[in-house]
């Protein structure tokens, strides 16, 4: 690609919803990835959400603001992760972001769809759906 015609993409490459996770050494480990969400036994409903954002060989080095969104069907936003300050310069050094949400307990009854959104800059880079349902019936 002609440098003169690409002003730098990033994109999110990972958007991956998990029971929780750890960091050891540096090396982040994801538990239980997650492609529906129940409350737990004691009524819980807590995950974690990883994003990760890369950018290709033109994207100059600055700041941007990096978060996660948790919507409604209609789009309504549920809950946010804090704001993060991330650097992303060219394709070698990828940024990733982990948060952690605790659903209120409203949503903890019915079955519905939440949408998980990853924003860099005010724009939504990546998205998906997750189905939240009830407790499992034994």
């Amino acid at each position: 690609m002609d440098n003169g015609s690409c002003n730098g993409v990033i994109e999110c490459t990972a958007l991956v919803l998990a029971e929780s996770c750890t960091e050891l050494e540096g090396r982040l480990t994801l538990f239980g990835i997650l492609d529906e969400i129940r409350p737990g036994t004691g009524g819980e409903t807590s995950f974690v959400v990883y994003a990760k954002f890369e950018g290709c060989e033109h994207v100059t080095a600055r700041e941007r603001r990096a978060r996660i969104l948790v919507t409604d069907e209609e789009g309504e936003v549920i809950m946010e992760s804090a704001e993060y300050s991330v650097w992303i310069e060219g394709a070698e050094e990828p940024v990733a972001i982990v948060a952690v949400f605790e659903l209120p307990e409203e949503f903890e009854s019915g079955e519905r769809l939440l949408w998980v959104e990853a924003v860099l800059d005010e724009e939504t880079l990546a998205q998906t759906a997750v189905p939240l349902h009830d407790r499992y019936n034994v």
